[in-house]
């Protein structure tokens, strides 16, 4: 099984979030790596073989200029999953870089618990999930605390 990570976003460089994508597709590289035919491994169970995870950025008024609305969809036969949050553009423009790293790895983790609900077969997302705050160097108390307290600067080892 293999992870992709992209965005929608609007000024995705300029907000930071190109680089916070980049940083995170290396570091979770045993997951996205697309040379090393990840699709047909038993990594994480056989449910599936690819998960896209595209958070969209954008505020408001581009969001509903747009119609766009939240992805939760799981195509059983092809073997995949599409899930596309929103993530809080006004929030994630105001956050230091380490709260903006973060807001992304939250949203990753909800993604991942959103195809965890909708498994029907041996898919093993809590061990993804662990693996991938792993990798990041986050931890879920991390998490939590940042979604319980808004503008909180946390101490993460990147």
């Amino acid at each position: 099984m293999r992870l992709f990570l992209a965005v929608e976003a609007q000024n995705c460089t300029e907000s930071g979030l190109a680089k916070i994508l980049s940083d995170m597709i290396e570091q979770l590289n045993f997951v996205t790596d697309k040379n090393s035919n990840l699709e047909h491994e038993n990594n994480y169970g056989t449910e599936f073989q690819l998960i896209a995870i595209i958070p969209s950025c954008m505020d408001d008024g581009f969001w509903n200029a747009l119609g766009w609305k939240e992805r939760k969809q799981i195509w059983r036969k092809k073997k995949e999953a599409d899930i596309r949050l929103k993530m809080d553009y006004n929030r994630f423009v105001k956050e230091n870089i380490v709260n903006q790293r973060l807001m992304f790895v939250d949203i990753i983790v909800k993604s991942i618990q959103v195809v965890c609900e909708r498994s029907k077969g041996d898919f093993r997302g809590e061990e993804l999930i662990k693996d991938v705050l792993t990798a990041l160097d986050v931890t879920r108390e991390q998490l939590q605390q940042f979604s319980d307290n808004p503008g909180t600067v946390l101490c993460v080892n990147n």
